[in-house]
């Protein structure tokens, strides 16, 4: 791990940013501190990004993702909704249709469900 960092939010808790080889690679929700900080360059970044969002001043991040894990059919999921613009939703049959795999749509809802780095990847 190249870095970890906590965020306290006061409806949410505590959020774990982790940062990989080449990027931000989880936001986790969490009910307590899971370890030591790790600072890095962009951890450090990703908090100051949400500490922004949640303050309403930030509809846009430009920390690096490192989609890692899951299938590539997850991935390809995740960096689908990674291109919805801020404050617009799709359904997960329009998110079917622009992976190229319009019978997927459980599937879709299922992946989505298991985006490592939410908020940043709505």
């Amino acid at each position: 791990m190249r870095g970890r960092v906590y965020l306290k939010h006061e409806y949410l808790g505590y959020i774990e940013i982790t940062e990989e080889t080449d990027g931000i690679s989880g936001i986790y929700f969490l009910d307590e501190i899971r370890g030591e900080e790790i600072e890095s360059p962009e951890v450090l970044k990703c908090k100051k990004e949400l500490e922004e969002y949640f303050r309403g001043d930030r509809t846009e991040f430009t920390v690096k993702i490192d989609l890692r894990g899951g299938t590539e059919f997850q991935r390809s999921c995740w960096r689908a909704m990674y291109d919805i613009p801020y404050g617009e939703t799709i359904s997960y049959s329009e998110e079917a249709d622009a992976i190229g795999n319009p019978k997927a749509v459980r599937a879709v809802g299922g992946a989505n469900g298991k985006n490592p780095v939410s908020i940043v990847v709505p």
